[in-house]
């Protein structure tokens, strides 16, 4: 895997943190609105808690490695948000917003290292 999709996957990772962190804050801030805050934090931990492999991703894995641990993510959290569109519980509001902001990312990455993988010699 090239140094560039190595960065975008830590950027990746760390805008799951920084929008964690965010919307812990807000919820703290916005009591009106605590409750979908708080769901936000809790789709995002969902996703650290899926992720946990890329968190510790080598520069040395490979491109169509990437590319499969991704789409078996993708595909764990397209699972995710059909469970969240189907409870609409409590706190289901607030996760399914999380849920879909990462989707966006995941789709994005899984582009990019397709791309990759298709300059790569074989």
């Amino acid at each position: 895997m090239n140094s560039t999709l190595h960065k975008a996957v830590s950027s990746f990772y760390n805008l799951i943190y920084e929008g964690q962190s965010f919307a812990s804050s807000m919820g703290k801030i916005d009591a009106a609105d605590q409750e979908r805050y708080f769901g936000r934090v809790e789709g995002l931990n969902w996703v650290l808690d899926r992720c946990q492999e890329i968190e510790d991703i080598d520069v040395n894995l490979t491109t169509a490695s990437l590319q499969k641990l991704l789409g078996d993510v993708k595909s764990d959290l397209e699972h995710e948000l059909s469970i969240q569109r189907r409870e609409k519980g409590r706190r289901a509001d607030g996760r399914e917003e999380a849920l879909i902001f990462v989707s966006d990312y995941l789709t994005s990455l899984i582009a990019a290292a397709g791309i990759e993988l298709n300059k790569s010699p074989v």
